[in-house]
């Protein structure tokens, strides 16, 4: 096999949990007075010292009313907060493993990822209790189905309290910190079990270890720390429960010392507002969000005169577009590639490199990387393309409870198939060109196709159902379309546009609102397919009729 290497070799400890590493950073050490976090929640803020203090304490609590056996699981539901930081450090402190959920999906998509997470305990958003409580049904009939058994987990609420709950942190704020752990092989201890989607289907459970997290700060660290200082301020609206914002604000940031102001919820003129206040230097760069900087005037009525970069993973930007976006503000845009498979990030352009267009950025250091073509069997030519494979001190060690999902993205011990078609340089710079997965990214989420079938297929008017992708240039993301083949008691075109219409809402109910079917529900004749029956959803929107669930102005509203 062609092994392509990183250019930087970095040391990385392997005896280095994330709690010691809460305790250390880097040169110089941090003063305990060291803003860290603020809020737009509960309008907290916390230093380094005082979340070393609380979630110690906290640990303590949860250890001694409790009593998790160790390497118990539990979820975390609640928004972006200083309590987010508090709640995940104590639970890895405890010796747990942490189960983010984003608080904000529904209770039938809470319940699945209770099924693939299996949680001892919960803890929860107050006002999220109820759809957690009807979660947690969800997941037990889901669980029985597969024959499993799964003990109701104890729940504990968070910044909200309910009657019949143990709050944080009233009742668990112990006197004193819990003793720091220690691990002589972080290697086999897990710290987190986050939500991905995979390759096909509902999300699986990505075990990611202490050493995957620890390698990626020190990863991140060597990379650029020109980028990731003391001195770095964020507004961070993507979700922590999201892995492309777990990393940097919960590890990183604490590590090096930057500085994050979690916001739960975005919307344009709140953003604006917390990047002035805040004089904000690194900025997420969805692409929808990117969008907006450049077509509106937000960063002439707010002051973006601090910005340094804005860090996108999403499709390449029109020239004009990425010209009109360059002029608002100082900062650069940076490319950058990573999964929740990577603990967060596999490649990451510089604020000093200088690339071509198209290019994401070089790996980061220890990464391994091989291309290979004819389903994994050879190398592809020389720098490709080619799926690209990688194997690194950051990359998973596997999907929980998922035997069959390991045996698909794992083909050869130690490398983890992305799925996605790329080149690399010789001084190992990659560029993505493809996907072989059919993951739908609809700006900066992933959707899965499979998913949104079995909520179509499974409608009393569609016979067969596929989902793909529709890219909208206005928006720069792919949207979630469904073509749906109807059953055969819809004749005339008003009773099937009415079932479309019906269909859309009823799939658009089940799901949170990156899910939903924003390009439509068209009628199809048939469904394209391989030899093998596999649906080519590349090809589905080749074969839509005119008839769909949205008209002219529908469309509009719903995009």
């Amino acid at each position: 096999m062609r092994v392509y290497k990183a250019p930087q070799t970095i040391d990385i400890p392997q005896d280095l949990n994330l709690t010691e590493l809460l305790h250390t950073s880097n040169d110089p050490p941090l003063p305990p007075s060291h803003l860290i976090t603020k809020d737009s929640l509960t309008n907290r803020s916390i230093t380094i010292g005082e979340l070393r203090q609380r979630a110690g304490r906290i640990a303590n609590g949860l250890n001694s009313t409790l009593k998790p056996h160790d390497q118990s699981r539990w979820a975390v539901i609640l928004p972006n907060s200083v309590e987010y930081l508090e709640v995940f450090h104590a639970v890895l402190w405890v010796g747990g493993v942490a189960c983010p959920i984003n608080h904000a999906i529904k209770a039938e998509e809470i319940g699945h990822a209770f099924s693939v997470t299996r949680p001892d305990f919960v803890i929860v958003y107050g006002p999220a209790l109820s759809k957690v409580l009807e979660a947690v049904e969800v997941a037990r009939r889901e669980l029985a189905t597969e024959g499993v058994t799964w003990d109701t987990p104890k729940i504990v609420t968070v910044i909200e309290s309910a009657d019949g709950f143990k709050h944080i942190p009233d009742d668990f704020l112990a006197p004193e910190k819990l003793a720091i752990p220690h691990f002589s092989d972080t290697k086999s201890r897990l710290a987190t079990i986050h939500l991905s989607s995979g390759t096909t289907g509902k999300p699986k459970g990505v075990e990611l270890t202490h050493f995957n997290f620890v390698s990626n700060v020190y990863q991140l660290r060597a990379h650029d720390p020109a980028q990731f200082h003391r001195g770095s301020r964020v507004v961070a609206f993507t979700p922590f429960a999201h892995i492309g914002n777990t990393t940097i604000p919960l590890f990183l940031g604490p590590f090096m010392g930057m500085m994050h102001h979690a916001m739960p919820a975005y919307d344009l003129e709140t953003f604006g507002q917390l990047v002035d206040s805040n004089k904000a230097t690194i900025f997420q760069g969805v692409p929808s969000v990117v969008l907006s900087f450049a077509n509106t005037d937000i960063a002439d009525r707010f002051d973006f005169s601090k910005a340094e970069v804005i860090n996108v993973g999403g499709p390449p930007f029109k020239r004009d577009m990425l010209e009109r976006l360059l002029n608002k503000a100082p900062w650069r845009l940076n490319q950058v590639y990573g999964m929740t498979e990577g603990a967060g990030y596999v490649a990451y352009q510089r604020s000093t490199d200088n690339q071509l267009e198209g290019v994401v950025g070089p790996l980061v250091p220890n990464i391994e990387v091989a291309l290979r073509i004819n389903e994994g069997k050879d190398d592809a030519p020389e720098n490709g393309p080619g799926e690209l494979w990688l194997r690194g001190p950051n990359i998973t060690r596997g999907y929980a409870f998922n035997t069959e999902a390991n045996q698909s993205a794992f083909p050869q011990e130690g490398w983890y198939n992305t799925g996605d078609v790329c080149t690399v340089s010789r001084d190992g710079v990659i560029a993505v060109v493809g996907r072989t997965k059919e993951l739908i990214k609809y700006k900066g989420f992933q959707v899965s196709p499979a998913e949104l079938e079995s909520y179509l297929n499974s409608h009393s008017h569609v016979a067969e159902a596929g989902v793909g992708p529709v890219f909208d240039e206005s928006q720069l993301t792919e949207l979630p379309t469904a073509y749906v083949i109807l059953k055969d008691h819809l004749v005339l075109e008003k009773d099937k546009r009415t079932a479309l219409k019906e269909i859309h809402a009823t799939v658009d109910d089940r799901v949170s609102g990156y899910k939903k079917l924003r390009g439509g529900v068209w009628e199809v004749k048939l469904l394209p397919k391989n030899p093998t029956g596999k649906i080519l959803r590349k090809q589905l929107q080749d074969h839509k009729s005119g008839l769909s669930s949205l008209d002219r102005g529908d469309r509009r509203s719903k995009l």
